[in-house]
């Protein structure tokens, strides 16, 4: 696929292979805890609460987490929280076969599995690097966005699948198994123990150690400025494709089926684009400038209202560029943190790419809603120019600190 694939390492091959059936499991417990609450209640409220119970745990988890992934064994810390995840689908596979689950163990169930999901994020992050080294950080980065977008599609559509044909049984069963392969893979990864700290440092210190490092970083900090900015823009666009779609189409059920695919095709360009640079911290902020000025460039289309081919293409690109800018500044946050605070500033880096599309979405929604659509899009063109122009012209500075900074 690439003449100088990531793939190539034997040990990252394996971590690959358990990220692949980690991720399928991932999106069909999602689709699935979604489902069985929606047949229980028939109420959106409860659905809403299950989507927030498996990310608000990001908000106060992965940040503990990577302080944790900063202390023990890396190896040891990923496959800890996969096994919960396994445990998780094996509790919510025996309560279907005693009898149906009432919402609160649904619920409670979802939340478990929310938390096992937010703590595994900074371990993952942290090891890829320790894999593979800054030549390949990019291919590999790219790799696991291809794998992630690619399973956010096809991981629902077997679910449902095996919904229709077996019911949720069978799907519970293939989840508990994807997991506990996914274990497998990462047990036969190397030793993998954390780098060398000062003695006597509590997590406390550790964690106010890890937020002083990200806030006297111009680099860092700017890096999670414009994924903040990403979450305002093309993220929460991506994330309000349901009212997109009854504003530029006649609010079809295909017609927002094809956008979301479109969005899906543009991610796994995006991973595609991302896999083929090199470790190079200034090519990937040239990449991630130009993708937020284009970003800005494929919004403006959409204020003379479309047509269904040309919005389609837009939102494809639309997520591309975001692909492009949210892959990049994670590899540019990776390749800027040692080994020994890496967990914590990405730990960072994930609560801010989480916890921003979900705000961004309910800011930009109520300008849409209140003050109007088109003004929501304009205050979208103009935060993606700023942006990209900021980044530019800290040019300069980034260069002299990427030079300075060795890994």
């Amino acid at each position: 696929m690439f003449a100088n694939s990531a793939l190539h390492n034997p040990d990252y091959r394996k971590f690959f292979i358990a990220s692949c059936f980690a991720t399928m499991a991932l999106w069909m417990m999602r689709f699935l805890f979604g489902w069985l609450i929606w047949e229980a209640t028939k109420s959106f409220f409860w659905v809403g609460m299950a989507s927030t119970g498996m990310l608000l745990p990001s908000l106060v988890i992965t940040p503990i987490s990577g302080v944790i992934s900063d202390r023990i064994n890396l190896r040891s810390g990923i496959m800890g929280c996969l096994s919960v995840q396994v445990t998780v689908s094996f509790i919510t596979l025996f309560t279907f076969l005693l009898a149906d689950p009432s919402l609160s163990i649904l619920l409670l169930l979802t939340f478990i599995f929310g938390c096992a999901s937010a703590a595994s994020s900074p371990f993952r992050l942290s090891i890829t690097p320790r894999l593979v080294g800054r030549t390949l950080l990019p291919n590999a980065v790219g790799l696991g966005a291809i794998v992630f977008n690619t399973s956010r599609i096809l991981a629902p559509a077997l679910a449902a699948s095996l919904l229709t044909i077996t019911g949720a049984i069978w799907v519970l069963c293939l989840c508990a198994l994807f997991f506990a392969v996914a274990v497998y893979f990462n047990s036969c990864l190397p030793s993998l123990p954390p780098a060398p700290k000062k003695e006597g440092s509590s997590g406390w210190q550790e964690f106010k150690g890890g937020l002083v490092f990200a806030w006297q970083s111009p680099y860092v900090r700017l890096m999670l400025i414009i994924t903040l900015i990403n979450s305002q823009v093309a993220r929460a666009l991506i994330e309000l494709l349901p009212a997109l779609s009854g504003t530029f189409t006649e609010g079809q059920p295909s017609d927002l089926a094809m956008l979301t695919a479109c969005a899906g095709g543009g991610s796994i360009l995006g991973g595609l684009f991302i896999a083929r640079q090199k470790g190079e911290v200034q090519r990937m902020v040239t990449n991630i400038t130009l993708s937020m000025a284009l970003t800005a460039a494929a919004i403006l289309p959409l204020l003379f209202s479309p047509n269904i081919l040309l919005l389609t293409t837009l939102v494809g690109a639309i997520s591309l560029f975001m692909t492009i800018i949210g892959t990049g500044s994670q590899i540019s946050v990776q390749m800027m943190a040692e080994d020994a605070i890496r967990g914590r500033i990405m730990s960072l880096f994930i609560t801010v790419a989480l916890a921003g599309p979900a705000f961004g979405a309910f800011i930009m929604g109520t300008i849409a809603e209140f003050i109007g659509f088109r003004l929501m899009l304009i205050a979208m063109l103009l935060l993606s120019s700023l942006g990209s122009y900021w980044l530019f012209s800290q040019n300069k500075q980034i260069k002299n600190e990427s030079g300075a900074q060795t890994i």
